[in-house]
Order: structure tokens, then sequence, then C-alpha cells
């Protein structure tokens, strides 16, 4: 064999194996390539690969490997007798193969192939099998960790000179180092990087796993936000030739010339083939400030009635994507907009998701409308009709814009004056439109309540403040919970319901967001939460049972934490075919008591709502397209997105969701480190928010660490429990649902929402753990404040439950003073007696 020939190997086995695992990384690469026999040596394959990454047929990012997606073409098996050879389909060109390499195929098979000049004429070299078709569908990579349970996002650390591990981003591995099984001459390459591990058994950790991937530097916040970004599928790029012809194909504005206007008086039926002209109402959108793509406007009015018309415009997607399209693919696969600190990972090329699509001011834009009249008596939609619409946004506005000229505005006789020049046919000014757009949501908001809705009070949303470099976080901001961040969504509530409404009296294959009541299983944890805490519970998690309880904590120092325990008790929201998560329950459950204010089942709990789909952001989910073109297709007669199409695309959506919602986690968990990193031995004050057994690698002497947050920041510390106890922990244990430690004698010595100050005290942007450390005096400055603030702010109706609670503590102090002398020591006894009571 001669040497071009043992090259020519080389380029041909790194061709395949690059294309079957994008993103490999360059020393697996090489050890699996010598291991399959593909190359004879390391020298060897050094010299292929320098050759094709110096003409670019290879592309290394962060040392993962990479075949240049421009050199890949779409191929044609063709077999004559004993010949054969490939056609490319683009330009109809036939390329020789090696005889062998047909081998497997038959005639008319599609195959990926790169074409290479070998002595002096251009030959054909399969990469495999390929999932393209004839028009040269491209089929997104599938990025998202779900479907593999065995891949892994971390990072890998140094715990010596010659071992390092593997610690998992996600916190629900109890192993939090697992061991690495790759050669121990590749570890230089792993250390402190973020990486993706293939474990060898996520139920035994402990067995180890290789790393197939390197993702950037550990620690570094563009590296982290695209690690986690992409570990959950998130599209990186919108960047490949065939994506670029259908973008560049997309366009900039709105050519009304080429469509059927009629007035909306004409569209009291079905409006087929005609696109309701809505450019005189003065629509305007209201999102954070730096939003980019406006995906809803609302306007608004009172009738001659004294009921309000309230108008939803929402971005049409469905004009200018199609689903079997290139982009129409990643879009489904993408499923959800994932966004992190810095940047938005958007499941649609800008040139869609911010222009074209986006309800940019003063720009002509194909909008799908839903208009309801919104009874002044009940809050509730006495009819809605929906439109496949033209309109002109005016304003853009920032919600805290919004709420400033409703606060300047607002007075006892506006509402009055407002109906007057409604009723008077007189225009309103851009800020009265805003002030009007505020009383639609309030009326819309009342109705919500007559009917029970649950509203939680929990309000997670921060800003993150970064250096100018991106790589530090300055501070970490909570975001201030507006009126009109309300207003907003009661619009889209009444939308989203007025289109599920439509699907379900049409008979329409749709997807329904639907959302069951809590699982009864889960009320024995929420049993013993609130014994724990003295607060009154009856085991009723109904959705009155539920507004009670938040009604009885709303104000106390302990709101935050029992709301977001009580969210966690929710069953999670889900994408369905049908109105109710079970098909088989559904006659069932006619037999309950859960109907909703006008005897309808309830489909979605925490709404009280018969029916709810999202429509409102096709720009940010793909759910809300399907909803948006079948009810088009049947106001138009046009064919709609099959059923089976939708069962694929509700599982997508619904592992996809999951997927999102670990990544904002991930992102989260990231940012209070880089914080805290910047603030070591710092003082601040948080409740305990979690406890939990510790494992053997962590390294902690305690067998119980307490998670304690911050609300403020967000940011959540792990404290040894003896910190907290003032004495070891050998003898405690976690209660049954976890919700609080005892002693060797069974009583409480921590619970959940206990009020803890503490210091910053250990940090790690490549480990992802921050460790506080406290004390006695901290401890009770923190209980000083919380009881300072439930005798200010204690509402009548909780004293009998303080009252209850200090009856408990006399009687744990009687039993203190009978057990006074007994052998244990009394000094830790003492310090648990001053700290807690």
């Amino acid at each position: 064999m001669s040497y071009k020939e043992e090259m020519l190997q080389s380029i041909t086995a790194m061709y395949k194996f690059t294309s079957a695992n994008p993103g490999v990384h360059k020393n697996i690469l090489r050890k699996q390539l010598i291991l399959k026999g593909k190359v004879d040596s390391k020298n060897k394959f050094n010299d292929a690969f320098n050759a094709l990454i110096s003409s670019k047929r290879l592309i290394v990012d962060k040392e993962n490997v990479y075949i240049n997606p421009q050199l890949v073409n779409l191929g044609v098996i063709q077999k004559a007798g004993n010949e054969a050879y490939i056609v490319t389909p683009n330009d109809n060109k036939h390329y020789q193969i090696n005889k062998n390499s047909a081998n497997g195929y038959k005639n008319g098979d599609l195959v990926d192939v790169v074409i290479e000049k070998i002595d002096g004429k251009k030959e054909a070299i399969i990469l495999g099998r390929s999932k393209k078709t004839e028009k040269e569908k491209e089929t997104p990579v599938e990025n998202s960790f779900s479907g593999n349970k065995n891949l892994v996002l971390g990072r890998v650390v140094k715990l010596s000179h010659d071992n390092l591990v593997f610690i998992p981003n996600k916190k629900s591995f109890e192993t939090r180092q697992i061991p690495i099984l790759n050669p121990k001459e590749d570890f230089s390459s792993f250390q402190d990087k973020i990486c993706v591990m293939n474990v060898v058994n996520p139920e035994a950790p402990l067995l180890g796993g290789y790393i197939t991937q390197v993702k950037g530097d550990a620690g570094n916040p563009i590296h982290e936000y695209d690690a986690i970004a992409e570990s959950y599928g998130a599209i990186m790029s919108w960047s490949t030739p065939l994506l670029d012809k259908e973008i560049e194909r997309i366009p900039t504005s709105v050519d009304t010339s080429s469509l059927s206007l009629i007035k909306e008086s004409e569209a009291s039926f079905l409006q087929r083939g005609s696109v309701v002209d809505l450019r005189h109402l003065p629509f305007a959108t209201v999102d954070p400030a730096t939003c980019k793509d406006m995906d809803d406007a609302i306007y608004s009015y009172f009738d001659e009635n004294g009921d309000i018309v309230c108008y939803t415009a929402v971005a049409n997607v469905t004009k200018y994507v199609d689903l079997n399209s290139n982009i129409g693919q990643k879009y489904v696969e993408g499923g959800f907009t994932i966004y992190a600190p810095n940047k938005a990972y958007s499941i649609l090329p800008s040139k869609l998701s911010t222009g074209i699509c986006s309800l940019n001011p003063n720009e002509d834009r194909l909008a799908f409308v839903v208009k309801s009249i919104i009874d002044k008596t009940t809050g509730k939609a006495k009819e809605s009709k929906i439109y496949d619409a033209v309109i002109k946004s005016r304003q853009k506005y920032s919600y805290e814009q919004a709420q400033t000229i409703v606060d300047e505005l607002e007075t006892d006789d506006s509402k009055r004056e407002l109906k007057y020049k409604c009723a008077t046919g007189q225009p309103l000014t851009e800020n009265e439109q805003v002030l009007m757009n505020f009383y639609a949501g309030q009326l819309i908001k009342a109705g919500f309540e007559r009917r029970k809705m649950i509203r939680f009070v929990s309000n997670k949303e921060r800003e993150i403040v970064f250096d100018d470099d991106l790589q530090t976080v300055l501070d970490i901001l909570p975001v201030p919970h507006l009126q009109y961040h309300e207003i907003i969504e009661a619009f889209m509530i009444t939308a989203n319901e007025a289109t599920a409404k439509y699907a379900k009296d049409n008979n329409l294959d749709n997807i329904f967001r639907v959302h069951d009541e809590p699982n009864p299983q889960k009320a024995e944890r929420a049993t013993e939460f609130f014994d724990i805490l003295g607060v009154d519970f009856d085991g009723d998690l109904s959705a009155e049972g539920t507004r009670s309880l938040i009604e009885l904590i709303r104000n106390t120092s302990n709101e935050e934490i029992i709301n977001n325990f009580l969210i966690k008790m929710q069953s999670r929201a889900v994408y369905s075919d049908h109105l109710y998560s079970d098909k088989k329950k559904k006659a069932d459950k006619l037999d309950e008591p859960s109907m909703d204010w006008v005897g309808e089942q309830i489909s979605h709990y925490a709404l009280q709502s018969p029916h709810y789909s999202h429509t409102t952001s096709p720009i940010r989910r793909v759910p809300d397209y399907v909803t948006q073109y079948n009810i088009l297709a049947h106001m138009h007669g046009t064919k709609p997105i099959s059923a089976k199409t939708i069962e694929k695309i509700i599982d997508t959506s619904n592992n996809r969701q999951i997927d999102v919602d670990q990544a904002e986690k991930d992102f989260e968990d990231i940012n209070s480190v880089m914080y805290c990193e910047k603030h070591i031995g710092e003082k601040m004050s948080g409740r305990v928010t979690k406890i939990r057994y510790t494992s053997t690698e962590e390294g902690y002497e305690d067998n119980i660490v307490v998670i304690v947050k911050n609300e403020d920041k967000g940011i959540n510390v792990e404290i040894p429990l003896s910190q907290i106890l003032g004495r070891p922990d050998f003898d405690c244990e976690l209660s049954t649902q976890r919700c609080a430690v005892y002693d060797r004698k069974g009583n409480i010595i921590l619970s959940l929402c206990k009020p803890i100050d503490f210091i910053i005290d250990q940090a790690d942007r490549k480990a992802m753990r921050v460790v506080g450390k406290t004390n006695k005096e901290l401890i009770m400055s923190a209980e000083a404040r919380a009881n300072y603030a439930r005798q200010r702010y204690t509402p009548s109706y909780l004293r009998k439950v303080t009252d209850d609670h200090i009856k408990h503590k006399q009687n744990r102090a009687k039993r203190w003073e009978e057990n006074k002398n007994h052998k244990k020591s009394s000094k830790y006894y003492d310090d648990e007696e001053d700290m807690f009571h």
C-alpha cells in the first residue's frame, strides 16, 4: 500500500467518523480510528488531520471536530452491471466511486458524499445514508440531551495532582463527582473545561463515563451559556447553504397590493381568501425594554353598552414558515426560544423573528387577530371573533413606560372621560389608549377572580449586570413586578381561551394547553410542610383550598417560599391534542365537582378554564403556530396540519419544555456562583428552601447540608447543618418528606423557611458550588428580625396559629427542663435552645 493510499484511507475515515459523530473530541477521533484499524499510527493520523484542517475540510471548535458542512453533498447511487457511480441532483453530475464502497446500497439510494480530486479526477466519498430528500431537506441536528439520558453536561475539575473528576450541572445526580474513564494522557485536554460525558449508567454514576465533547472554558459566562443552551437543544446557528437560500427569499415588508383586503364589517362569516384590513386601529406593543421580537399588540375601547372590546394581534408566522421547509423543520425541532442572560437562542432566523414577523411600529404586518367583547359586569368574554388581518402598530412601549403613563393619567374621573370619548367617537391620544388598555385588563382580571383562578405570588425574573467583557457578574437585580405585566397577561389569556374555544367548537385538530389538578399523593408532603410551619392546612389542594392558602400567607415573611412550594405541588402543564391530559379519564371526570363558572369541565386547573391553547407567541413557541395555522385553514378552506403531524409536534414540545426549564435553572446556578465569587465574606439573609443528605465524595464532614436562598439575588448557598446547630449533626435525620430535621428525641430542630443570616464563604465557578457559613449570632439576628416582622404584620386570622405555636414551644421547654440532666453534652443543647426558642 502506497503512502498516498494510506493518506486517502485516513481522510475517508475522518470524513465518515466526523459526519456520524459531529463535535467529537480530537483525541477520541484519533483513538477510535487507530483502534478500528483505519489509521496505522498517531503520526499518520496527524499528517492527514493537519492536511484537512489547513484546507478547511475539517473544522475544530474548542478541540471538537466537525466536517465542513459545505463539503457535504446529496448523492444518488446509480448501478449499471458491475459499475457504480454517484449522481448529484443539484447539478446532475456523475462521479466515480470505489466499487466496494457501493456495497450495501441499492440503485437510487440517497447518500451524503464529499467530492475529492483523486489522481487528477473528481471522485465521490460516501459518508453514509442521507436523511435528506432529493429536494435537499436539511434535518436539524438533535442537540438536546433529553433523547439520550447517558449524555450529561458538566465540568471537569482537578481534585489532586493526578485526579480529575466530572461534576454534572444537574443537581439531581446524587453523585456529584463522576469518575472519568478516558485514558490519562487525555486528561489535560479536559481540565477546567465544560464537557459532555457519556455516562456508562445514569442509575449508577460511580461507574463513570467518557468525555465525548469539550464545549469551552468552565466559568467563562459566554461559553457556559452557549454550552447549556446547546445541550438543551437550542439552535446555535442559522447558517448553512440551504438555510441561507431560504432565508434570502424571506421578504422584508408586506406587499398589501397582493392581498384581497376587506373591511372588518365584511368578515362576519368565513373570510375565505381575504385579509381584514385593521391598519386604522391604534394597536401598540408592550414588551421588556430590550425586546426586539414584538410578537403581540393590543387595542381596546368602550362600546355603546359600556362593555369593553379587546383586540389582541399576534405575529402571523404561518404566512412565512412552511413546516416542510428546512427552516420549518429546524423551527419544530427547536420548539421554544431559550433565553440566556446575555442573548436569546431563537427558533426562527432573525430576519423573521425581529423582521417581517415582528409587529414593529409604523410597518404593515400580517397578524392573527382575536377580538373579544368583555362583559362590563362579569369580566367574562361574551363573544369572540378571529381575523386573518393586516395591522400597523402605532407605538412600542416598555412595561415601565406603560406603567408610568397609567400612574400619571389615572384619576377618579379618567375612566368616565374615556367612556365619553369612545361614545362620542373622539379619538384617544396615544397615552389615553395605554390607560384604556389598562382598564380593559382590569375588567378581565376581575373576571378571572370571579371564576377563582389561582394566582401564585412568585416573581423569579432578575436582571444580570455584567462587566464590559461579559466575564463577570457584577450584580443580580430583581425585576419589579408591575401592574401592566398583568394587563398584558389578561389580554393574552383571553385570546388563548378564544382560540381554544374556536378549535373545540369547530372540532379542529389542535394543540391544547392542559393542566391537571395536583396529584393527591403530593398532599402528604404538603401536610408535613404546613404542619411544621404551624399553618392550618386540612389537606385540601383544590383550587379553592390553594387560593385560601395563598391568601393566608399573603404579606407574611414566608410568602415567597410558600408560594414556590405550592407551585411545586402543582401538576406540570402539558400540550395535548385533546382538552384533557388522559382521554380515558375524560368520561369519569364528568361526575367530579371540578366545574368552572359556566358548568363546563375544567381543562386548565390553575386558570380554572374549560379550554386553553397557546396562540400568542409563535415567534418563540411552536404549538402557537399549529393553533393559528389550523384555525386559518378552517377559515379559508385550505388544508390543515394533520393530526399525525400534530401528535409528533406535541411530543417534541413537551420534551423541549422540560429541557428549557432545566436550562433556566442551570443559567441561574452559574449566575449565582459568578456573583458570589466577587462577594466572598459578604453577609446576606435567606431562608431554608431545601435540606438534603450529603454524599461521601462531596467533602463535607456533615451528614446533612442545608440549602439557603437569598430571594433578592436568587442565590442558593449550601451550609453544613452543624454550623446552624452549633454542634455536630451525628444524631440528626431528615423527616419523611425532607421538610425538617429531627434530633434523636424526635424534636424538630430545623425546618424549611427558617430564616438564616450567613456569610458567603466559598464560590467555585468550576465546581458550580457556593458554600456559606453561619454562627449563633447570625442565626439569632435573623430570628429576631423575623419575630419583629411577624409581630408587626401577622394578620388577625393567624393569631390563633401563633398562639398554638407558643404553647407548643412552652411544652418543648418543659420537656427540656425534665431532660436537662441527660448525659449528652449540655453545651450543644444550650446552644440549640438559645437559637431556636
